[in-house]
């Protein structure tokens, strides 16, 4: 049987249109006229065509010519394959055949395959690949060391950086059980890896690589699989010895620092008391250093102090030594101004605020100390009304002008001052006690001339001086002047003080400055009364004098031991007691200073 017998004796002859329809492609045909002669199921779907409506008609008018080149095939003779197109949101690739009988064109055929979802597979591998480069990419260029390993706490890879911490490459990780690098000695703590595997959580320790002698943070971290068992682990490794002598040298900066502001503040501090202050006494030397310490803050300040002791200066020199030191430093005696004028004056007005106000307004003293500092002296002295606006100026750093609708911003440092009780004069409703606690920041009480006798010579001798470059005249204090000057109370303080000395200069004739004249000049100021000393018989008074100076000497001495304490009993300076010791020969200071080791 020939082969033309036997496809006519097929069962399946005459059902050429059944076995196009089972065909999973696309299958279109037209003839030389372009019309369409086969279209299975397959072509209708994947075109959205009806196969029976599109038999018999024109290519053209049922396909648009850029989605289908049959026609240039017919044209052409020649096939074309892998053609791809898109129609209705679909991907197919198609081949362009002629379809010849008997070596005569007469027709072509196109077969369609949908590849829409091969297309989204291959550009998802394609998204994955990338993905799977880019963490190659991380991996790689991670400078921290990275291990991974299976559930079996086996190495499966490591990352250059692994490789670099620890000296060795992959060949000493790869496909070894993490423990044998402990065993082995290339960790010299137990496996971090190992603890975080074994008990199901991350674990952060610190490990030490012998080989490099490298000082690492190690971080292991399970992954888990959809059954929440660990499927690997990602161990990170931070190398920390850079980091540690950082630290090292870090603290070595900072303790340099600290001694470099230490000497800084020591060199300040000689400065001041050369240039500003007189302070020898150990109570004015504590005054100095927390006033230096407090200016490098913006803290308020409260100075308390007697009359004359020299509040003054000590906020001139917390001003001086400040970042604000740039900035106007006012003063404000809240005791000299009127009541009815000092809020003016404080919070300047504007223009016809009141009766008499300047037509341009007029600034206020906080205005003027913007960006620098402001002391308030006297100010228990302040009315209460006025002490409200100020609470708002130390909490908010804003007022309003008298008359004035427009909030006014300040950086200003109050410096507050007082020679009362500022709590007694809350008890009595004076003082509000809520701006009490906002002034009393950091309190800081100057000593009376009397609690630092030790100032009273070289205030003396600042004095002389200063008044020597003033009035070009040079005078000199007997020595029992001298002890004169330290043994009495001063009252008015350092500025009492610095009126007797001027008044002494200016008044006493010769060079030198007499015992009597400056009894006659202290006279002027009240003393404190003294218990009477009973007389027995009569002598020389120069003789009694020294009798009873001798007398009260050993008894201080005797009853108190140091120099110190008693001449804080005899109520002098601690230099006048070795002094008349020495001159009446009382016992060396050496053996005073021996009986106080003891």
């Amino acid at each position: 049987m020939n082969l033309q017998d036997y496809v006519t004796a097929s069962p399946v002859h005459g059902h050429t249109e059944e076995i196009l329809d089972c065909v999973h492609n696309g299958i279109l045909a037209i003839d030389t006229g372009g019309v369409i002669t086969v279209c299975n199921k397959a072509a209708g779907h994947l075109l959205s065509i009806n196969p029976e409506d599109v038999i018999g008609k024109k290519l053209l008018k049922v396909i648009d010519v850029g989605q289908c080149t049959l026609s240039r095939v017919i044209a052409t003779g020649q096939p074309e394959y892998s053609l791809k197109i898109k129609v209705n949101g679909r991907t197919m690739v198609s081949n362009h055949t002629p379809l010849l009988t008997e070596n005569k064109l007469v027709g072509a055929v196109a077969v369609f395959q949908d590849i829409t979802e091969l297309e989204r597979v291959s550009s998802e591998l394609e998204s994955v690949r990338q993905l799977c480069n880019r963490l190659d990419t991380v991996f790689g260029s991670s400078f921290d060391g990275i291990m991974v390993t299976d559930a079996t706490s086996k190495v499966v890879r490591i990352n250059k950086a692994l490789a670099r911490l620890t000296g060795l490459d992959d060949s000493y990780f790869v496909g070894k059980p993490i423990e044998d690098l402990v065993r082995n000695g290339i960790f010299k703590f137990e496996s971090v890896t190992a603890k975080a595997l074994r008990e199901g959580r991350t674990v952060t320790a610190f490990q030490y690589i012998n080989p490099s002698k490298k000082e690492v943070l190690v971080t292991a971290s399970p992954v888990y699989n959809d059954d929440g068992s660990v499927a690997w682990m990602i161990t990170n490794l931070r190398d920390i010895t850079e980091l540690n002598q950082f630290k090292e040298k870090l603290r070595e900066s900072q303790m340099k620092t600290a001694l470099y502001h230490a000497e800084l503040s020591q060199l300040l501090k000689e400065k001041i008391r050369h240039e500003t202050v007189i302070a020898e006494s150990k109570e004015m030397l504590k005054v100095l250093d927390t006033s230096i310490r407090v200016a490098q803050t913006d803290s308020t300040i409260l100075i308390t102090g007697e009359s004359g002791a020299g509040k003054e200066v000590v906020a001139q020199i917390i001003h001086n030594v400040s970042a604000r030191s740039k900035g106007n430093f006012i003063q404000v005696n809240c005791g000299a101004i009127p009541e009815n004028l000092l809020e003016a004056e404080l919070f300047g007005y504007e223009a016809g605020a009141f009766t008499d106000a300047r037509k341009q307004g007029k600034t206020g003293l906080l205005e003027l100390a913007n960006k620098g500092s402001i002391m308030l002296d006297e100010i228990a002295e302040m009315p209460v009304n006025l002490q409200v606006k100020l609470l708002r100026v130390l909490q908010e750093q804003e007022f309003y002008r008298l008359g004035g609708t427009k909030t006014i911003k300040l950086n200003v440092r109050v410096i507050a001052a007082t020679n009362k009780d500022l709590w007694e004069c809350v008890c009595r409703g004076t003082f509000r006690e809520d701006l009490f606690y906002r002034i009393n920041v950091v309190p800081i009480n100057v000593p009376s001339l009397r609690q630092r006798r030790e100032d009273i010579i070289p205030l003396v001798m600042h004095f002389l001086n200063s008044i020597k470059e003033k009035y070009q005249v040079e005078k000199r204090l007997e020595p029992g002047a001298l002890d004169m000057l330290e043994e009495y109370r001063w009252p008015g303080n350092v500025r009492e003080l610095k009126n007797v000395i001027e008044r002494l200069v200016i008044l006493c004739e010769g060079n030198t400055i007499s015992v009597q004249q400056v009894a006659e000049q202290l006279n002027r100021s009240p003393k404190r009364p003294l218990k009477p000393v009973v007389v027995n018989g009569l002598l020389p008074l120069k003789d009694a004098q020294e009798m009873l100076e001798k007398d009260l000497l050993e008894m201080a001495m005797n009853r108190h031991k140091t120099t110190r304490k008693a001449a804080r009993a005899l109520g002098i300076a601690q230099s006048s007691v070795v002094r008349k010791l020495a001159r009446y020969n009382i016992k060396s200071v050496q053996q005073w200073t021996t009986s106080l080791d003891i």
